[in-house]
This record gives structure tokens, C-alpha cells and sequence, in this order.
């Protein structure tokens, strides 16, 4: 007597099977149990799944590379940020002075 011949998922169907195992954060034992799926055949799914070589990210503007404080008499002050650490403290000190 021949064997049942076995249904083969479609890309499709194993595609829709990596979504939900991905989405579930599940373990891959829990998700294959809830899904009647031998771990095994996930893993291999997954390999030969293809990944995406790069993913696409939107990164912020950088910040200026200077700062400015302008106070209320219209005088400037440009500073960049890697001075700021130096100059912290005195320009504090500054600050205060001006303001009364």
C-alpha cells in the first residue's frame, strides 16, 4: 500500500508561517505546538528564508556643529560642542554676571 502523499506548504503559506512566528515571540517549541509544526521543519523554513541584506532606518538630522547664545543687548556668543566641557563652568559664570 503506497503512502499518503504529503501536502507541501506554498511559499506563500511558509511565509505567512515566518510572520506569525515572528510576531508571536514565542519560543520556536511553543509556536510549533500551537501551530502542529515539528521545530525542525521551522528551522529550515527560516533557513532558507531570505533575509533582507539591509534594512532601511531614518536617522535624525545631525545637530549643527555650533551653538549660540544670543543675549538680550543683540551680543553673540558661538560656541561648538566639543568646547562646551571646557568651557562649562566660566561660561556659567558668565552667564550670571551678564544677567544682573
Amino acid at each position: 500500500m503506497p503512502k499518503p502523499r504529503i501536502q507541501r506548504r506554498t511559499a506563500i503559506e511558509i511565509q505567512q508561517l515566518l510572520s506569525a512566528y515572528q510576531a508571536s515571540g514565542q519560543t520556536r517549541a511553543a509556536f510549533c505546538g500551537a501551530h502542529q509544526l515539528a521545530v525542525s521543519t521551522l528551522d529550515s523554513y527560516r533557513r532558507r528564508s531570505p533575509t533582507p541584506a539591509f534594512v532601511e532606518i531614518n536617522l535624525p538630522p545631525p545637530p549643527p556643529d555650533f551653538f549660540a547664545i544670543v543675549l538680550r543687548n543683540g551680543r553673540r556668543l558661538e560656541l561648538t560642542w566639543n568646547a562646551l566641557p571646557h568651557v562649562a563652568d566660566q561660561l556659567e559664570g558668565l552667564l550670571l554676571r551678564l544677567e544682573a
